[in-house]
């Protein structure tokens, strides 16, 4: 853990988010296929338990969100090592697992579940609804979220989680950082407008059916791995940058 301090606190760079998150977006652009190969049957399988809760099983929130956060973290684990490590591409294998370091990651998100729940809780009590209150919330999400987020990096790297250090870090790139989000969020609706405009025009060619379908495909099956994968990028190379060399002190 010293030892991975030092190394940290001896970086001294200035991290520019929105060039991390263009370089996750072409990253993600030049490994489509490994990313899909992955992402879609985590996808298939969440879909799956979802249907089956609805249709068969007895409904359990708390499962659900257990299960899901499981199932991500299989995928976030492996998308941040494929992102970082050169020799995690060059390997044949499948590369998705469950162990510790998922279980792990797992455990991390449940507990911000918890923050975020506490968090609507208190919104909710407070008779939250207005523009203003939902701005409110939104931002103490952020500051929920943002300070610590390279804890799940971390993890999957099996470095120390020096969260001090990880707060600091994030705090220093704050502003950039929360425009870069902001950016980010523009990005996905542009996306989704894009998948949107041919089912209007399925829609209007009385074809409502297929349009619904197709949405289905595009939105589950392409848009939301992408999305999945350009975030989880996005947060390796931002800890890369703001962490420096210390990313090269993974155990095997």
């Amino acid at each position: 853990y010293l030892s991975f301090y030092r190394q940290a606190m001896e970086v001294s760079r200035d991290v520019k988010p929105a060039a991390c998150l263009l370089e996750a977006f072409n990253f993600v652009i030049a490994h489509r296929w490994p990313c899909l190969l992955r992402a879609v049957p985590i996808v298939m399988l969440t879909a799956l338990l979802a249907w089956l809760e609805t249709n068969i099983l007895e409904r359990t929130d708390i499962f659900r969100v257990v299960i899901n956060d499981l199932l991500y973290a299989i995928f976030a684990v492996f998308w941040h090592r494929y992102t970082l490590l050169a020799r995690e591409r060059d390997q044949s294998d499948y590369g998705l697992a469950f162990g510790l370091r998922e279980m792990k990651f797992a455990g991390a998100m449940l507990a911000y579940a918890g923050v975020s729940y506490l968090v609507a809780r208190i919104f909710i009590a407070g008779g939250g609804g207005s523009i203003m209150s939902v701005v409110v919330f939104i931002c103490l999400l952020l500051l929920s979220f943002l300070p610590l987020m390279f804890v799940f990096p971390a993890i999957a790297l099996d470095h120390p989680l020096a969260l001090s250090l990880f707060a600091r870090r994030v705090v220093e790139m704050s502003l950039p950082l929360v425009g870069t989000f902001l950016l980010g969020i523009v990005g996905i609706a542009g996306l989704y407008v894009l998948v949107y405009l041919p089912v209007l025009l399925l829609a209007a060619l009385n074809r409502p059916g297929v349009a619904g379908v197709l949405f289905y495909l595009f939105s589950s099956f392409l848009i939301m791995p992408f999305i999945l994968a350009v975030f989880i990028s996005f947060v390796s190379i931002l800890y890369r940058e703001a962490m420096g060399t210390a990313t090269s002190s993974v155990h095997p």
